[in-house]
């Protein structure tokens, strides 16, 4: 061991006395490790909450959104792009919703029947009938959201009005009853978004309401890889440069970017955590070379170098960086992993879709976190071992 490393290790770990300084130096290590394991927990719970989050959303939302052209061959070839799940062609209409004396305005999305695979993501989310239960009479079927079926006080197998709010504005104009298309409930999902639940009617049939088509029509594309999206984008912009395009971040930019801020923010108040204990081992080590100007001078008057000076130091503060940096680390993964496997911090299922407080852990995250920590510790070392190596032998000696 280099002579240096020990000497550092002798007064970190000091065995014939206990200090102030030694007190710190331990209280430091143990602020490096709690403040490196806070921060791989908390943003392991922050990335399991926006994995969910995410989930919940583009569940319903579709991946991509592309305004539709005149161009047939638009879907057969973004179908090509390997990254593309499905493709379904969408009319969009706002509509009014009746049933027993219950009126809700709603967005009614109608389907191509050719892209009914585009609502099986809907499928893990009925709670009552069924997805694809569709040509069973000549009534059209639909599916709704919990909330608007609660509101509508229907249940499935019951029928509902549809109609615009334009043909109402005539009829009342023209004193006359607006017309209704009668349609009935096929389906009821919770997707424990709000506004899928209460806003949102989708089926696989093209309803014209007063012979009015829908005035939006548009492609909903769905992706195998969230997380290529950009790039799969790139791609459909390669082939057709004049599309609009939109995305889930586009059509949920408010949402996402309250989920980035909130992990940013949280990070770096739990970051001052973290620089508070690093400020602590460079005032451990200030003091160490004020306490030890005695040690200094005796090295430097045996022959010792400016440069193994300043590596005493530099280790004392590295060293205590590494253990609690490292040990941080393993800290923080433990606790995930206890989260997960036993699920310590519960919540109740009944009011929450889940069971527990979720975590995922991503390596880059605890990579990043244990990394900036041991430079920290490394930076904060640089100037008190420059003091040290620049004490003066004859007035350190004469102040001793």
């Amino acid at each position: 061991m280099k002579p240096e490393i020990k000497i550092a290790l002798r007064y970190i770990f000091s065995k014939h006395q206990f200090n102030f300084i030694t007190i710190i130096n331990f209280l430091s290590l143990i602020g490096i490790t709690i403040g490196v394991a806070s921060l791989i927990i908390v943003l392991s719970i922050f990335n399991a909450f926006q994995t969910i989050a995410i989930d919940q959303i583009v569940g319903f939302d579709p991946h991509i959104i592309i305004n539709k052209t005149s161009d047939e061959e638009l879907k057969s070839t973004i179908r090509k792009i390997s990254n593309i799940q499905t493709v379904a062609a969408v009319e969009e209409m706002r509509i009014v919703s009746l049933s027993n004396n219950t009126a809700r305005v709603v967005n009614f999305l109608s389907i191509d029947t050719s892209d009914k695979d585009y609502l099986e993501n809907i499928r893990s989310s009925m709670i009552m009938g069924t997805v694809t239960n569709y040509g069973i009479s000549n009534i059209p079927k639909i599916l709704i959201g919990a909330a608007l079926a609660d509101a509508l006080h229907v249940l499935v197998g019951d029928t509902i009005n549809l109609t615009t709010a334009k043909d109402i504005e005539a009829s009342l104009i023209g004193m006359t009853i607006p017309h209704f298309e009668r349609v009935v409930v096929s389906g009821i999902y919770k997707s424990n978004i709000k506004d899928y639940d209460y806003n949102y009617i989708f089926s696989l049939y093209k309803i014209f309401i007063n012979n009015q088509p829908s005035h939006l029509s548009k492609y909903y594309i769905k992706l195998h890889n969230l997380n290529k999206i950009d790039k799969t984008v790139s791609q459909i912009k390669e082939i057709y440069p004049e599309l609009e395009i939109q995305t889930w971040k586009d059509l949920n930019k408010e949402y996402y970017g309250v989920m980035k801020f909130e992990k940013m923010a949280t990070t770096f108040v739990l970051g001052l955590i973290l620089l508070v204990a690093i400020f602590n081992v460079f005032a451990s080590l200030v003091m160490t070379v004020l306490e030890k100007k005695k040690d200094i001078a005796i090295l430097r008057a045996i022959g010792a170098a400016d440069q193994s000076i300043r590596k005493i130091y530099f280790f004392d503060g590295a060293i205590i960086g590494l253990i609690g940096s490292v040990a941080g680390g393993l800290l923080g993964l433990f606790m995930c992993y206890l989260q997960t496997e036993y699920k310590i911090f519960s919540i109740d299922a009944s009011k929450y879709i889940l069971d527990a407080i979720p975590v995922e852990v991503h390596l880059i995250d605890v990579f990043m976190t244990v990394i900036f920590s041991m430079l920290l510790s490394f930076i904060v070392t640089i100037y008190p071992s420059y003091r040290a190596s620049k004490l003066s032998i004859v007035e350190s000696l004469r102040e001793e």
